[in-house]
């Protein structure tokens, strides 16, 4: 199989079909961000939402957890309470690297409020980087009752496309970037995950308008694209020059040949919501790059636009960062 995540079709083949104790509404499915289970012992109106994000590697690995944690919960619509980490370490580890990466994961856990409740340490033969897998647990308060149709709404970015991945590969690869751009410039694009978490703007994705999110990661812009559409069974109308995206990250695209709109987003949210031009003026208010990128349509043709162009959206393929 491909590296990253495996295809739609091998998804729904060989995992979801093989699940089948189910629930109503906790069930896992393609394109969700965070499964949510709902006791009545609990509470009557509220259920616990969890998700699951695998880390691989040291570079902004605390980040790229509690960031992605965060976000994950945010696009199901809950408030994160708590994360447990379960931290597989190759042999050649050292303990400073452990003990700086717990330290960075304390600080923007008491800079986001959550709580570390539980977790695994250990070192194993078995792999040959950092595996860092978070678990993310947070409050959910139960929906009206779920929108039949999920098309002509608009499509909105928070957020700009690519940074995460243009940030990484600027850390791990400045030295080859120097052959063209100043260090200036290289240092720069190594901050562009800075900020990564979403949570400033909780209440905005709280609005009425709001019908689905998406957290856009692994495969870039166009695989949450896809996987948001899939998700709904509609199709889309995206324009390509209305998608937000940083200078640096275009530069260093063009560097190593990679395709922006399929590199890793983290710290971007996709949105299907009505009134996209109002809600873009909030998130703008609040400092977040924004955009509205098209709409969703009925039928299943999902189409980017460029000029006078049209292509298809083809299925997600294996993350652009993988290729440098």
């Amino acid at each position: 199989m491909r590296i990253g995540k495996v295809k739609e079709s091998i998804l729904k083949r060989s995992v979801l079909r093989q699940l089948h104790n189910h629930s109503e509404e906790g069930s896992p499915a393609s394109g969700e961000d965070a499964g949510v289970l709902f006791m009545s012992e609990f509470s009557e109106d509220a259920g616990v939402a969890l998700s699951v994000n695998p880390i691989e590697g040291w570079t902004f690995a605390a980040k790229r957890a509690v960031y992605g944690a965060v976000n994950s919960m945010l696009a199901a619509g809950a408030k994160i309470e708590a994360i447990s980490l379960s931290v597989l370490m190759p042999q050649d580890t050292e303990e400073k690297q452990l003990k700086f990466l717990m330290k960075e994961i304390d600080a923007l856990c008491t800079q986001e409020d959550i709580l570390v409740i539980s977790g695994h340490t250990a070192v194993s033969p078995f792999v040959s980087t950092l595996i860092l897998s978070v678990t993310a647990m947070g409050i959910q308060k139960k929906k009206e009752e779920a929108r039949a149709e999920y098309t002509d709404l608009d499509l909105v970015i928070a957020g700009t496309i690519g940074r995460e991945g243009a940030a990484m590969i600027a850390t791990e690869h400045a030295d080859r970037l120097e052959e063209r751009y100043a260090p200036s410039y290289i240092e720069t694009a190594k901050h562009l995950f800075d900020d990564g978490s979403m949570s400033s703007v909780s209440d905005i994705l709280q609005e009425r308008e709001v019908i689905s999110i998406h957290d856009v990661r692994e495969g870039g812009i166009f695989a949450a694209l896809w996987e948001m559409a899939a998700a709904k069974n509609v199709g889309l109308s995206v324009d390509l020059k209305n998608i937000p995206i940083r200078q640096h990250t275009i530069e260093v695209c063009e560097y190593f040949n990679l395709n922006p709109y399929m590199l890793r987003s983290g710290g971007t949210l996709l949105l299907a919501c009505a009134n996209g031009a109002r809600l873009v003026e909030q998130f703008q208010k609040a400092g977040i790059e924004s955009a509205v990128i098209g709409q969703t349509t009925s039928g299943n043709d999902r189409l980017i636009h460029y000029d006078e162009e049209a292509r298809f959206l083809e299925p997600p393929k294996m993350d652009e960062y993988y290729k440098v």
